[in-house]
C-alpha cells in the first residue's frame, strides 16, 4: 500500500441524473445493437438484522465496566458495543460470512479510556475509519498514531502484524467502522498509513477533497492507475465517503459488473436506483447493491444510485445536525450470488 505523490485534487462532485425504467427501453431490437445492461438490486440490511456484540472487559485487557461514569455514552453500559455485519468472533454464521472481497465490517463504540489490547492479524487490508472521538493506534512496526473524524488509516497485515486500539480519551466515547478486505494474495510486507483531514486536505502533496455534499474518494486498488486516493490496498476495491447537509442529494456512478455495499454512519438518506425501490436507511443500515444483467437496445454501461437526506426524529449526524446524513460506500467487482441468505 503506498501513497501517490501528486498535486491533483481528489474530489467527485454531484453529477445531475436522469431516472429510467424498464418502460423507458426501446422494445424494438437488432442483434448489432444489443447491449447488456446491468440494472441493480437494492436489498436493505436494518439494523436489527446486525449481530451486537458486547464483550467481556478482560478479554481485550480492559479493567470492569463503569456503568455510573457520566462521562461514558448512553450508547451502551459495556466498554465496547459493535454491530456486526458479517460473521465475526462469536457470531458465526455461514449464511453471513462475507459481501465479495468484504470479509468483515463492525461499527464499534468503545466507552472513554478503554480499547483493545495489544493482538495480532494476518493475510488481509483492514481499512479504518473514525466517525467520532480520537483513536490511538500503536503496532509492530513502531507506529503510533491518534486519528479524529474522518480520517481513515490502513493496514496491510501480510505476514504478520501486532497492534493495539484504544480510546484514550478520558471523557469522550469513540465510534469507528473497521472493514477487512480479502487481498488478491497472501504474504504481502506488513504496511500502515493513514490521511487525518484535519490538516486541510493536504496528503504527501495531494490535496484530498473535505468538503460536505461531495464524495471523498479515500480507497483504491494499487493498480489502478486511473484515479488517486490516499490509501490504495491490494484489491480491487474502493472506498468513497460523504457527509450530507439537509435536503442535500448526491448521485453515485455503479459501472458494469460491479456491485457495492453502502452503510449509514449517522442519519438517514434514500436511495434509489433505476427500476427498483428505493432503500430507506437509518443509522447502522447497511444494504447491498447487486447487478442484474438484461439486454437493451444502445444501453449505457453504468447505473446511476441517487442518495437523498431524509428529515426525521432520528436522523442526525454529528456536525450536520437533524436531517443531515453520513454515508459510506465500499465498491467492488461483482460476485454472483454475493449477499446474505439468512432472511
Amino acid at each position: 500500500m503506498t501513497a501517490l505523490n501528486t498535486s491533483t485534487l481528489i474530489c467527485v462532485r454531484n453529477t445531475s441524473a436522469v431516472a429510467l425504467s424498464p418502460s423507458s427501453f426501446p422494445s424494438t431490437r437488432s442483434d448489432k445493437n444489443h447491449r447488456s445492461l446491468d440494472m441493480l438490486k437494492l436489498r436493505h440490511i436494518p439494523h436489527a438484522k446486525l449481530y451486537v456484540s458486547e464483550p467481556d472487559p478482560r478479554w481485550f485487557g480492559n479493567p470492569s465496566n463503569e456503568p455510573k461514569n457520566p462521562s461514558w455514552g448512553v450508547e451502551s453500559k459495556n466498554w465496547l458495543k459493535s454491530r456486526f455485519h458479517f460473521s465475526f468472533a462469536e457470531y458465526s454464521n455461514q449464511r453471513n460470512s462475507n459481501f465479495g472481497v468484504l470479509r468483515v465490517m463492525n461499527d464499534d463504540f468503545v466507552q472513554p479510556d478503554r480499547g483493545f489490547g495489544t493482538h495480532g492479524h494476518a493475510n488481509m487490508e483492514i481499512v479504518t475509519y473514525i466517525v467520532d472521538g480520537k483513536l490511538t493506534h500503536k503496532d509492530s512496526m513502531g507506529t503510533e498514531e491518534t486519528l479524529g473524524r474522518g480520517s481513515v488509516q490502513f493496514m496491510t497485515a501480510g505476514r504478520g502484524v501486532r497492534h493495539s486500539e484504544f480510546n484514550l480519551q478520558k471523557d469522550k466515547p469513540l465510534r469507528f467502522i473497521q472493514t477487512w478486505i480479502v487481498p488478491r494474495r497472501s504474504g504481502l510486507n506488513p504496511n500502515y498509513g493513514s490521511f487525518d483531514p484535519s490538516n486541510g486536505g493536504d496528503h504527501n502533496g495531494s490535496q484530498i477533497c473535505t468538503a460536505r455534499n461531495q464524495w471523498r474518494h479515500l480507497v483504491s486498488d494499487i493498480q489502478d492507475n486511473s484515479t488517486i486516493t490516499p490509501v490504495q490496498i491490494e484489491q480491487d476495491a474502493n472506498l468513497f465517503v460523504a457527509e450530507l447537509d439537509i435536503g442535500s442529494s448526491l448521485t453515485f456512478q455503479m459501472k458494469k459488473n460491479r456491485m457495492a455495499y453502502i452503510l449509514c454512519v449517522e442519519g438517514c438518506v434514500r436511495v434509489g436506483a433505476a427500476g427498483c425501490d428505493d432503500a430507506l436507511l437509518y443509522r447502522h443500515d447497511g444494504c447491498e447493491v447487486t447487478p442484474i444483467s438484461i439486454t437493451v437496445e444502445g444501453s449505457d454501461e453504468m447505473q446511476t444510485l441517487i442518495f437523498e437526506t431524509v428529515k426525521s426524529e432520528s436522523s442526525e449526524d454529528e456536525k450536520g445536525g437533524p436531517g443531515a446524513a453520513h454515508i459510506l460506500v465500499f465498491e467492488m467487482e461483482n460476485v454472483p450470488g454475493a449477499g446474505r441468505r439468512d432472511f
